[in-house]
C-alpha cells in the first residue's frame, strides 16, 4: 500500500503518519487479537481524548493483544483512499481495518455519528451489526454518548457502558477465549451478556406507548432488563498510562495530562457528566505527583494539566499544586486547570499557576443571574465571580474566557440582561486593575436536554426564541469590541438535542443523511442540515417530536441503561428546579440524606494521607555554567517527517530537547520561550538534508556526546548530525544566511513524465540530460531574476542543483522554479534543501552575472 502517494494531495499529511514518540508497534503475529481503538473525529480531536490513551496503555501491556489507532480522515483523504481504493488503515502498523478482530470506537458526541459510518464503509465492513458475519470485525462502543446507544444501535454488535479500564480487556479475552469454540454470531453475542456493563442490541426488542411518540426497549429471552454501567473501583488503582504518544502535529489539548479525579460531587442539573461518571472518585496525591513527573519526563511536554469535571473539589489541590511547582518551576513546564471554579482560584493557586506562564483562564457561569443558577443548581454567586475576575487581572491575565447557556428551563427576560451585566462588571473590574480594557471571549450556547439529567423531560427552546435570544445579548454589547462573541451554530444545537434524546428509528436517518454526503458535522465548514432535514423527511419522521417536554410517566429509550441515579431521584430535582430551589452538593451533605443513587459504596471523598516530596524530574544533560553559550546544531529532517509542517517540526525538536534533558535559555516576560532560531521555514512536503538551528544554553556540550544523547529522543526523520559552540559575535541565523542549495530528484516519477512530454511536444530526440538543458535554458530566458546564481544537474546523484541568493524581504520560491522549468505541479515532494551557505562559506560561489547551466555526467 503506496500511503505516501496519497499523502501529496492533502492538506495536513501528518494525521496520517503514526511513527509518533511513545507509539507503540507490536507485531501483528505474535499475538491473539488485534483491537484497532477507533475516535469518530479527525487526529487533532481524537489524540487529545485521554480514554484513548488509557485503553491503548492496558490493552498493549497484555501479551496477548495488540492495539492501535484510528481517526476518521478528512475530506480530502477520504477522497484520494476511494479514488487509490484503499482500505482504511491503522496509524502504528498500518492494517487495514478489515483485518482487525475488533473495532472499538469511542463515542463522545453525537455530531460524530456519520463518521462511524465512514469508517466502516472505508474499511469495507458492512456498515449493519446484521449483515456482519463471523469473519467480520466485532464493532463495539464506549463513551459517554453510549448511555443511549439507541440511534446508532443498529450498527454496533455490543456497546460498553461506564469505565473501561477493566471491562474492555474483559470484553477482549472473553473473545480470545471463545472465537474458535462457536460458528454463528449469536452464540458469539451470547457469550458477552456474562459481562457487566455490555449490551448487546439485538437481544432487545422495539415498544412503544400510546402516548408517547418514542420507541423503547424490551429484553428478549434471558436479556437482563437493565444494563448497569461500569464503575472501577477502587479508583485509586486505576492504572493510567505513563508514556503517553506525543502527537507529530498540533491537536486541540497539546499537553500532558494526568486524571485527578473521576466523577463530580456537584448537582448541576443540565450535566450529563454528573450522571455518567457518578459518584465522584479521586486519586492519590502521590500517584498524581509520580505520574505528572513521569509523563513529562517521557514527552517532553511543556504544558501539565490537571483533569476532572470539577477540579475545584479534589481535597489535595492547594498542596499538590504547591508540590508540582517547585519541579515544573525548573523545566518551564506551565500548569493549567481547565475546570477550575471561580471560587476555586484562590491567591495561592494563581500565584503558583504564573510561575512559569499564563494559561487559560475560564469562568463559566452557565446563567446570567443566580435565581437561574439556583433552577440549575449551580453554586456559585456573583461575587464570586468577581472575585475570579480580579484575582485573574491581579496577576496579570487579560484575557477571560466566558461561557453562558440560552433556553434553560425557566429562563426570563432578566437572565438574559443578567449576562450582559457580568460581561460588563468583568470589563469594569478589568479597566480599574489592568488600567485598560480586558479581551473577552464570550461563549453564548443553546441550551439542550440530556438523558439521565433531570432536565431530560423539559423540550428545547423553539429555534427562532434562541435566535432573538442570542441576537439580544451581541446587540447589548456590540458597542464593547474588545469583547468577541462566540456562538453555537443553532442547526448544529438542534440536530444534536434529535439524537441525544433520540429512539432507534433514527439509525435510518442517519443511515440515509451519510449516503447523502453527512460529514464531520460537529464542523461549521462540513456541516449541511439540509441533508439531514431531507433524510427526516424521507423516513417520514417530525424531528421536531424529539425537541419537545417528554411526560415522565413514559418509558424512555434510554432507560434501560442504569447510571446509578434512580429515577425517583431525577423526577425531585426537576420539581426543585422549577420551585428554583438548590440542592447541596455531594460534599455538603451525608449519603443517608439523600438516598438518591445506588453507588454511594463507590464514592470516595478523600485519602488520609500526608502528601510526599517527590524527587525532581530528571537531571539536566551536560555540564552546568555561569555563562550563556550559543550553539549552532545541524540536522536531517528526512523520510516521513518531509510531511510535517515547519511549526510542527519546532514542536517536535523542543520536546525531544526536554525528553533529553537538554536545557535550553528562556526569554523573560510573563511567556518566556525557549531561545531557539530555525532557518526559515521548509515547505511542507520538503526534505531538508542540512538543516540548521541555534540555541542559548547556560550548559557545556561537546558535540560527539551531545549527538549520541539528543538521537535517542528523537521520532522519525529527524537526526542531528554536528553541533558547533559559536562566537560572542557570530551573527544571528537569518542575518547569517546568504544563499540556499535546492535539489530535485531527476529519478522521480513526475520529472520522467515531464522530460517525456516535452520530448514529445518539442520533438526532439536527444537524450535526458540535453533535454533539461533545453528546459532550463527556456525558463533563464524568460525570467529575469538576478538572484538565481547557478542550476546545475548532477548525473552522479541524479539531482538538478539549484543555487539561490538568500532575501529575507523577498525570498525566493524554488518550487515554483522547479514548477515552471518541468510543468510540475507542486513539486515539494520530489525537492529538499540540500544545505544553507552561511557568510563565511560564500568565497567560491559564483554570481547571478557567472550564471550558468552544467551539464555534468557521471563520466566526468
Amino acid at each position: 500500500m503506496d500511503i505516501e502517494k496519497l499523502l501529496k494531495n492533502v492538506e495536513k499529511p501528518g494525521r496520517y503518519l503514526g511513527g509518533e514518540w511513545n507509539e507503540i508497534k507490536k507485531n501483528p503475529d505474535l499475538v491473539k487479537a488485534k483491537v484497532a481503538l477507533v475516535f469518530p473525529d479527525v487526529y487533532e480531536i481524537g489524540m487529545s481524548y485521554l480514554g484513548q490513551r488509557i485503553l491503548y496503555d492496558i490493552l498493549n501491556k497484555h501479551p496477548d493483544v495488540l492495539a492501535e489507532r484510528v481517526f476518521v480522515p478528512w475530506v480530502d483523504f477520504e477522497k484520494e483512499l476511494r479514488a487509490e481504493k484503499f482500505s482504511l488503515y491503522s496509524l502504528e502498523n498500518k492494517i487495514p481495518l478489515s483485518k482487525f478482530d475488533i473495532l472499538g470506537f469511542s463515542l463522545l458526541y453525537e455530531l460524530n455519528y456519520s463518521n462511524i459510518l465512514t469508517v466502516l464503509d472505508l474499511a469495507r465492513i458492512p456498515l449493519l451489526s446484521s449483515q456482519r458475519k463471523m469473519h467480520h470485525p466485532l464493532v463495539i462502543a464506549g463513551g459517554a454518548a453510549v448511555f443511549n446507544p439507541e440511534p446508532v444501535a443498529d450498527f454496533f454488535d455490543l456497546f460498553l457502558i461506564g469505565d473501561g479500564e477493566e471491562a474492555f480487556l474483559e470484553i477482549v479475552e472473553k473473545y480470545i477465549s471463545c472465537r474458535n469454540q462457536v460458528k454463528e454470531k449469536e452464540d458469539l453475542l451470547k457469550e458477552f451478556t456474562s459481562i457487566k456493563g455490555v449490551y448487546i442490541p439485538a437481544f432487545y426488542s422495539l415498544g412503544c406507548e400510546k402516548k408517547s411518540y418514542l420507541v423503547h426497549v424490551e429484553p428478549k429471552k434471558n436479556a437482563p432488563k437493565n444494563i448497569q454501567k461500569r464503575v472501577f473501583f477502587p479508583f485509586h488503582e486505576a492504572p493510567f498510562p505513563e508514556k503517553i504518544v506525543v502527537p507529530n502535529i498540533k491537536v486541540i489539548f497539546d499537553r500532558a495530562v494526568v486524571e485527578v479525579a473521576r466523577g463530580c460531587p456537584q448537582k448541576c442539573r443540565f450535566c450529563q457528566a454528573t450522571s455518567i461518571y457518578f459518584p465522584q472518585r479521586v486519586k492519590d496525591p502521590n500517584f498524581i505527583l509520580e505520574k505528572a513527573y513521569k509523563i513529562i519526563a517521557s514527552t517532553g511536554y511543556e504544558d501539565l494539566s490537571l483533569l476532572a469535571l470539577s477540579v475545584s473539589d479534589y481535597p489535595y489541590l492547594d498542596s499538590i499544586i504547591s508540590s508540582l511547582m517547585e519541579a515544573l518551576e525548573k523545566k518551564k513546564v506551565a500548569l493549567s486547570l481547565p475546570s477550575l471554579r471561580p471560587k476555586g482560584l484562590t491567591a495561592q493557586i494563581a500565584e503558583n499557576i504564573i510561575k512559569v506562564r499564563k494559561t487559560g483562564f475560564t469562568i463559566v457561569p452557565e446563567a446570567g443571574t443566580e435565581r437561574l443558577r439556583r433552577v440549575i443548581n449551580k453554586d456559585l454567586k456573583d461575587s464570586e465571580i468577581w472575585e475570579a475576575a480580579k484575582n485573574a487581572f491581579l496577576r496579570g491575565w487579560r484575557i477571560l474566557k466566558l461561557y453562558f447557556m440560552v433556553g434553560l428551563p425557566n429562563e426570563k427576560d432578566e437572565d438574559l440582561e443578567g449576562i450582559v451585566n457580568i460581561v460588563r462588571e468583568i470589563i469594569r473590574i478589568g479597566y480599574s486593575t489592568l488600567k485598560r480594557a480586558p479581551l473577552i471571549n464570550l461563549s453564548v450556547s443553546s441550551f439542550i436536554p440530556k438523558p439521565h439529567t433531570p432536565f431530560q423531560w423539559v423540550g428545547m427552546e423553539d429555534e427562532n426564541i434562541l435566535k432573538e435570544k442570542h441576537k439580544y445579548i451581541k446587540s447589548r454589547l456590540r458597542k464593547y469590541p474588545f469583547v468577541r462573541f462566540k456562538e453555537n451554530n443553532l442547526k448544529n444545537s438542534i440536530l444534536e438535542a434529535v439524537f441525544s434524546r433520540g429512539d432507534r428509528k433514527l439509525g435510518l436517518v442517519l443511515l440515509n443523511s451519510w449516503k447523502n454526503g453527512a460529514r464531520f458535522d460537529s464542523w461549521s465548514d462540513c456541516f449541511d442540515f439540509r441533508i439531514w432535514e431531507e433524510s427526516f423527511q424521507q423516513m417520514e419522521i417530525d424531528y421536531h417530536q424529539y425537541l419537545m417536554p417528554i411526560n415522565p410517566d413514559v418509558r424512555l429509550p434510554w432507560d434501560h441503561i442504569d447510571t446509578g441515579y434512580k429515577k425517583s431521584h431525577l423526577i425531585q430535582e426537576l420539581k426543585k428546579a422549577l420551585n428554583e430551589e438548590s440542592t447541596p452538593s455531594c460534599l455538603e451533605r451525608e449519603c443517608s440524606e439523600c438516598k438518591g443513587c445506588s453507588l454511594s459504596y463507590f464514592y470516595e471523598k478523600k485519602f488520609n494521607r500526608s502528601i510526599d516530596v517527590l524527587p525532581e524530574i530528571k537531571p539536566y544533560f551536560g555540564k552546568e555554567s555561569t555563562q550563556i553559550f550559543r550553539y549552532r546544531a545541524i540536522y536531517t529532517k528526512v523520510g516521513k517527517s518531509k510531511y510535517l509542517s515547519h511549526i510542527n517540526v519546532s514542536n517536535i525538536i523542543q520536546r525531544s530537547f526536554r525528553r533529553a534533558g537538554i536545557s535550553v535559555a528562556y526569554s523573560k516576560g510573563f511567556h518566556p520561550k525557549m531561545l531557539i532560531s530555525f532557518l526559515p521555514a521548509l515547505p511542507l512536503g520538503m526534505e531538508g538534508h542540512a538543516e540548521v538551528m541555534d540555541f542559548k544554553s547556560y550548559y557545556i556540550f561537546s558535540d560527539k556526546e551531545f549527538i549520541r544523547h539528543i538521537n535517542k529522543f528523537c521520532p522519525f526523520g529527524i537526526k542531528f548530525q554536528r553541533l558547533i559552540c559559536l562566537d560572542e559575535q557570530a551573527p544571528s541565523l537569518n542575518r547569517d544566511i546568504q544563499m540556499i542549495i535546492y535539489s530535485v530528484d531527476l529519478n522521480s516519477q513526475e520529472v520522467k513524465i515531464a522530460i517525456d512530454n516535452y520530448r514529445k511536444s518539442s520533438g526532439l530526440v536527444h537524450d535526458e540530460s540535453v533535454l533539461i538543458a533545453s528546459l532550463v535554458s527556456d525558463y533563464i530566458k524568460h525570467v529575469k531574476e538576478d538572484r538565481i546564481v547557478e542550476i546545475k544537474v548532477d548525473q552522479k546523484k541524479r539531482k538538478l542543483i539549484l543555487r539561490v541568493l538568500w532575501s529575507p524581504q523577498n525570498p525566493i520560491r524554488p518550487q515554483e522554479i522547479v514548477s515552471r522549468i518541468f510543468g510540475i505541479k507542486n513539486p515539494v515532494y520530489i525537492m529538499a534543501r540540500e544545505r544553507t551557505i552561511l557568510h563565511h562559506d560564500l568565497l567560491k560561489l559564483t554570481t547571478k552575472k557567472d550564471l550558468s547551466i552544467k551539464l555534468e555526467t557521471s563520466q566526468r
